[in-house]
């Protein structure tokens, strides 16, 4: 059967007693909507005169009767032509041989069956063909051949070297102008077996016959060589790197865009792995890039922007100059408004702090002071942190108080406890905050601790802010034998990060990570409690816990056998803290 029949949805039918009087599109879009799709589709198939009764051409308001033949060739190459038709393809350029276009990112084999119906010259039985491809995600110019006699002059300038592509990237961190130089050939990873690894170069045939690619990832791949790949230096791939612009960032410390001159063949997965071997790798959602947390939805930053050659048929040199996209721009000054945010807290602080910046100079002094290489968090600095309008004092023996946390001490203050138990105190701020805002003096308050340091912090701190606590070094383990008595209250922030967020949260390295980190995807400490808090508690007593992000749920399956008294939000939204009671 050929394609032009297999593209054609027949249908031949006759109508029954019980469809009489019914009008011929309700009744195809009742019976066989598999062959006319949809109630629009119907409508145009009408207008293309593919609908006739009893062997005449009907209109859609056809009244039909019991034993008319209905028959509908129902041509889907028309209705894919009209939607492809409908897609706005970018041309700069375009003559009877070639054609330059700009390729939007998130566009495969949608734009490549859209591009031949916006190519003058070019019909569905004809072929045109791309010297090299860019993977979904990415953006940026395309050489088009149109003929037979362009492709084989194109091809061979492309694979000698000679069109000049520029690709233009943003990277995490700050790229050295001479790290060229520097680079060395990049250790492949096997576990990194890429799913886009074909042929640099594509032969795209006709819109009929080629299959729509919806892989995220999809790319022009690495070199091959029957079936074997082989691995490019840096000097082979890259010619020069060029420094455009570089900008602060709120998450990645330092962006820079870069312009990469490109050795052909094109190959951009061993680009984004060298870039991503010498800790520069590219903001996307691809293998061998990073992610930006204000960029997820963005997709991969590297686009194609220059192209220059000889003109296939006429000899004559060609050059094309593109804007980068939009989002790039957005992108650089959404990071830099959100880390000079930051930096006016920070300055903030040490000023409060009482920390003299005299005789420093603007963004000198930023960089000076604040360099985040080390990733160390303010509060380390300054050796404190406020925490519920009190500041306590903080050292790398204990957490960072957060102000998610504080929901904790809210909550434990409205139930008016008499005697309160903190697990896992740290610097004591929970507790101490929980005795502050309840003024009374014969409420008891005891924070326990593994770690003998953080304890020193926390007396340090009540003997600061003139409250009376207890403090006992015990694993929480271990509560049922440390003879503490009955509480009203049991309050806890345990560790709940898997150990995965250390790559994640490069501040976290400096906080204790006992205080940290749990295992069971960070449940572990939820169960130790859900098994010895029973024993410090009489059965109105509330237990107050936080709960990470996402985690509220299954804390509660943990927690069968409590009564769910209370579930409140932090300040950025999430469902923080749980008060529960023993049933």
């Amino acid at each position: 059967m050929s394609d032009s029949i297999e593209r054609i949805n027949y249908l031949k039918a006759t109508v029954r007693d019980a469809d009489a009087d019914t009008r011929i599109k309700k009744w195809l879009l009742k019976h066989y909507r598999h062959i006319v799709q949809s109630q629009d589709c119907c409508r145009r198939a009408f207008h293309r005169k593919e609908v006739s009764v009893n062997g005449q051409l009907a209109e859609e308001t056809r009244i039909l009767r019991a034993g008319d033949v209905v028959e509908v060739r129902y041509d889907r190459a028309i209705v894919e032509r009209e939607k492809m038709k409908a897609i706005p393809v970018d041309i700069r350029y375009q003559d009877e041989h070639m054609a330059i276009v700009w390729k939007a990112p998130g566009l495969s084999g949608l734009f490549e069956k859209a591009l031949i119906y916006a190519l003058t010259n070019t019909t569905e039985q004809e072929k045109f063909w791309c010297p090299y491809s860019l993977q979904k995600a990415a953006s940026g110019l395309l050489v088009v051949a149109k003929t037979e006699k362009a492709k084989e002059e194109l091809s061979r300038q492309y694979q000698n070297g000679e069109i000049d592509l520029t690709m233009r990237a943003i990277c995490h961190g700050r790229v050295p102008p001479d790290l060229l130089d520097h680079l060395e050939q990049p250790p492949t990873d096997p576990v990194k077996d890429e799913k886009d690894d074909a042929s640099s170069m594509k032969s795209y045939s006709t819109i009929t016959n080629k299959p729509e690619n919806n892989d995220d990832d999809g790319d022009d791949g690495d070199d091959q060589h029957e079936g074997v790949k082989i691995e490019r230096s840096p000097t082979d791939l890259l010619k020069s790197i060029s420094i455009v612009n570089i900008t602060r960032s709120n998450h990645a410390e330092y962006l820079s865009t870069v312009d990469l001159a490109i050795r052909t063949p094109l190959a951009s997965t061993p680009i984004r792995r060298v870039l991503y071997g010498q800790q520069h790798p590219i903001v996307g959602n691809s293998t061998y890039t990073r992610f930006l947390k204000s960029s997820k939805d963005k997709g991969l930053c590297m686009s194609v922007i220059h192209v220059a050659l000889v003109h296939p048929i006429t000899k004559q040199p060609l050059s094309w100059q593109a804007q980068e996209p939009d989002k790039f721009e957005l992108l650089r000054a959404r990071e830099h408004k959100f880390w000079g945010r930051r930096m006016d807290e920070k300055l903030e602080a040490m000023r409060k702090a009482g920390v003299s910046m005299d005789g420093t100079g603007g963004d000198e002094f930023v960089d000076d002071m604040y360099q985040e290489g080390n990733g160390k968090p303010l509060a380390y600095r300054l050796g404190e942190k406020e925490f519920c309008q009190l500041k306590f004092k903080v050292t790398e023996a204990c957490l960072v108080p957060r102000p998610s946390s504080e929901t904790l001490v809210r909550a434990t203050v409205d139930l008016r406890p008499k005697r309160v138990l903190d697990i896992g105190t740290g610097c004591g701020n929970l507790l101490l905050s929980i005795l502050h805002m309840l003024h009374d003096d014969t409420v008891a308050g005891v924070g326990l601790d593994i770690s003998a340091d953080a304890l020193q912090v926390a007396r340090e701190n009540a003997s600061r802010l003139g409250l009376a606590a207890e403090f006992v070094e015990k694993d929480m383990s271990l509560l049922p034998e440390a003879g503490l008595g009955l509480f009203d209250v049991v309050v806890c922030n345990p560790p709940y990060l898997s150990e995965k967020a250390v790559f994640k949260h490069r501040m976290l390295e400096h906080e204790p990570a006992t205080a940290l980190f749990a295992n069971d995807d960070g449940y572990e400490w939820y169960t130790v409690l859900s098994k010895v808090v029973p024993t410090l508690m009489h059965r109105q007593s509330k237990l107050v816990l936080e709960c990470g992000k996402g985690m509220m749920e299954r804390v509660q399956v943990i927690m069968a056998g409590w009564k769910t008294v209370e579930v409140r939000k932090d300040s950025q939204g999430w469902s923080r803290c749980l008060v529960l009671e023993m049933e």
